[in-house]
C-alpha cells in the first residue's frame, strides 16, 4: 500500500510544525524527549521482547492521558524512529486509542501504521535539513557518498535503513543504489570514526513524564488504594521505600 501524495504532504507539514512549535532547527536531531515532556506524554522506555518495537494508548476525554512505550532491547536508532512513530499515533491520528507495534518495516496494508512511519521519517530527517547538509552535487540522483549518509545519520540520529528509504521516496536514490549502499554499516562507521552507539541496544529503563506524581495524587484523593499505588510504582520499577 502507498500513501497518496497529498496525505504525505499532510505528514511532513504536521512533522515540520512540530519541530517548529518545539524550536527545534531543522538541521537537530529531534528531540523526543522535549516534545514527551512538552505534550504530557508518559514515555516509558525499558528492555523487551525482540519482536516488539513499542505501543501507545490515548485515554478519550483526558487530555493527560497520552502514553508510549518504547523497546530499549533494539539498536538505539531503531528507538527513535519508534518513539517518533508513536507520537503520529498519540498527536495527530484521528479518533486513536490505542496501538502495539511489532516490526514497523514490515509492510502492512493498515493505513494508520503507515501514516505513522512516514510521519516518523519526516519528523527525524526533515527535507530541509537535508537539503542544508548534504552537498549540492550529492542531491542528484545516486550521487551521495557513504560518507555523507554516515555523516547524516550521525548528525539526525537515524539508523541507515530509515535514511536510506527516506532518500529513495525524495528521488535522491534508486532501488538499485539504495541495495549497493546497504551491509556493513557499522564496520562503514567504524571506519570513519564514528561512534558506535547508534547501532546497538541499550536495554536502559527510563521514565519520561510525571507518572509517579499523577499516581501519588490518585492516592491522595483516596481513588486508589495504598496497595495500588505501591502497584502502579513497582511496574514502573519506581523505588517508592
Amino acid at each position: 500500500m502507498n500513501l497518496k501524495p497529498s496525505d504525505d504532504a499532510l505528514l511532513e507539514n504536521f512533522a515540520n510544525m512540530l519541530r517548529q512549535e518545539m524550536q527545534m532547527q531543522f538541521t537537530a536531531p529531534v528531540n523526543i524527549r522535549q516534545i514527551a515532556e512538552t505534550k504530557g506524554i508518559i514515555a516509558y522506555l525499558r528492555p523487551a521482547h525482540d519482536d516488539f518495537s513499542g505501543m501507545a494508548v490515548k485515554i478519550s476525554g483526558d487530555t493527560s492521558g497520552l502514553f508510549m512505550l518504547v523497546n530499549t532491547a533494539h539498536q538505539y536508532a531503531k528507538q527513535r524512529f519508534t518513539a517518533c512513530h508513536e507520537l503520529y499515533h498519540l498527536l495527530f491520528q484521528p479518533s486513536f486509542e490505542s496501538s502495539y507495534d511489532t516490526d514497523l518495516f514490515a509492510k502492512t496494508d493498515d493505513l494508520e501504521e503507515l501514516k505513522a512511519n512516514h510521519f516518523a521519517s519526516f519528523l527525524l530527517l526533515p527535507e530541509m535539513g537535508l537539503r542544508m547538509l548534504t552537498p549540492v552535487e550529492q542531491q542528484r540522483k545516486d550521487r551521495i557518498t557513504m560518507g555523507t549518509l554516515l555523516m547524516l545519520q550521525h548528525r539526525f540520529q537515524c539508523s541507515h535503513s530509515a535514511l536510506l528509504y527516506r532518500l529513495l521516496r525524495m528521488g535522491w536514490i534508486s532501488a538499485s543504489y539504495l541495495d549497493s549502499l546497504t551491509g556493513n554499516i557499522v564496520g562503514h562507521a567504524r571506519e570513519y570514526g564514528y561512534s558506535l552507539a547508534l547501532y546497538h541496544k541499550t536495554n536502559q529503563t527510563e521514565l519520561i513524564g510525571d507518572y509517579n506524581v499523577k499516581a501519588r495524587e490518585l492516592l491522595e484523593k483516596n481513588m486508589i488504594s495504598r496497595q495500588k499505588y505501591e502497584e502502579l510504582l513497582t511496574d514502573m520499577k519506581i523505588e517508592y521505600t
